[in-house]
């Protein structure tokens, strides 16, 4: 799942989801570099890349809008990796 903004990207990495199932989470992107990653649970930030304040508001606002897709998403894709 990707959320595009402007030159702003939010994406649940396939890689996290194999690597820490339990611990969802979004990476954040500006002009296509990872510059933090959020947990989908706390919106605390986990990975930060010097980020500006601004960036990290915004990230947040994002995710809290559609939160629960994103959990959902996460979710199946988790079930899709078990079955597979």
């Amino acid at each position: 799942m990707v959320g595009t903004f402007g030159e702003s990207m939010l994406e649940l990495s396939k890689e996290d989801i194999k690597n820490n199932p339990d611990k969802p989470q979004v990476r954040f992107y500006d002009d296509g570099e990872l510059i933090g990653i959020f947990s989908l649970e706390t919106l605390d930030v986990l990975y930060d890349n010097d980020m500006a304040d601004y960036d990290v508001r915004f990230a947040k606002k994002e995710i809290s809008r559609n939160r629960e897709n994103w959990l959902e998403t996460w979710e199946d894709y988790v079930k899709g990796i078990a079955h597979a």
